[in-house]
């Protein structure tokens, strides 16, 4: 799915995406009477606030993501947008005690998460409760666009696209609570390895007569390590990429990235991609196969990265 304006901007101006999820939902609650429809369908009462408010300061009870106020400034329902951090002290028993009457409470996490927020909220209340609601965010969403169908709303349709794209961003990029298996001592043996092999690599492509390694190094980010090349009449990078290797859909660290003059090339972008399908963005993804030791490895990656280049030069 192509990245939504909203997912730019939270990505990349903003450090809270709980924040710019929750105030998007407020505002499609306060501008959309369809919101309004399905949050009283989900909740189930009889009416349901045309007020909702972000971060309502409380006297001893937190802040609240969104506070629907009634006429009389009543606080009717509370919704708490979470990703992956985990409940505040006041969540939920002090939440509940800021609701009026038979206000309800209704969480918004990712899907992979429900389960084991139900069992954390329940354990703080002693056991269920009917004033609470746990829902993914997709599936609240989803409910809204089919409340929108009955009487179609562009606006909303495109407000829902763009945080629908920015839970999806959010589900798949966002740091869940660490498992025991996160802290396995063969994560970090395995990804020290795969990027050793690329020195490897350096050294046999620095043998190939196509390729120019003058004044070019070596580089690390926070999202991975590689060197720069020239390769025929193109600017080149390989590299190994954490990031890559689990949001893109082809599972591979090892990325040659091929450019003109160190900046992206529509007509290399066009021949990779009618060639190979794990391209993307003036770069293909290079793939291991189970049973590869150091030595087949290496010889794999750079074996690929001249074809992709020698093919790629034929055509330019």
């Amino acid at each position: 799915m192509r990245k939504s304006l909203l997912s730019h901007i939270a990505g990349n101006f903003i450090s809270e995406y709980e924040n710019v999820a929750n105030s998007s939902i407020a505002y499609l609650l306060n501008e959309y009477p369809a919101s309004q429809t399905t949050l009283k369908q989900l909740i189930e009462v009889e009416e349901v606030p045309s007020y909702y408010v972000t971060e309502l300061s409380t006297e001893s009870n937190g802040r609240p993501d969104i506070t629907g106020l009634d006429n009389d400034g009543n606080k009717v329902v509370i919704i708490e947008g979470k990703f992956w951090a985990n409940l505040t002290e006041n969540q939920p028993v002090n939440y509940l005690n800021e609701l009026s009457g038979e206000g309800k409470l209704l969480f918004l996490a990712p899907e992979k998460r429900l389960s084991s927020l139900k069992l954390e909220i329940e354990k703080r209340l002693g056991g269920p409760n009917s004033r609470i609601i746990i829902l993914s965010w997709n599936e609240f969403l989803d409910l809204i666009e089919k409340e929108n169908n009955k009487d179609h709303n562009n606006f909303l349709a495109s407000d829902l696209l763009q945080l629908k794209e920015l839970c999806r961003k959010m589900d798949s990029e966002g740091l869940p609570p660490l498992s025991q298996s996160d802290l396995d001592p063969m994560n970090g043996r395995i990804s020290f390895q795969l990027t050793s092999l690329l020195d490897e690599c350096h050294s046999k492509l620095k043998q190939w007569e196509h390729c120019d390694f003058n004044k070019l190094q070596k580089t690390s980010s926070m999202y991975g390590y590689g060197f720069y090349f020239k390769a025929y009449e193109f600017t080149c990078r390989l590299y190994f990429s954490n990031h890559k290797w689990y949001i893109r859909d082809t599972k591979t660290p090892f990325w040659l990235v091929i450019q003109k003059s160190w900046k992206d090339s529509i007509q290399i972008n066009n021949i990779l991609n009618k060639r190979y399908k794990s391209s993307y963005e003036n770069s293909v993804g290079i793939e291991l196969q189970p049973g590869m030791d150091k030595e087949d490895a290496i010889e794999h990656i750079v074996k690929i990265s001249k074809e992709i280049l020698s093919f790629l030069n034929g055509k330019m």
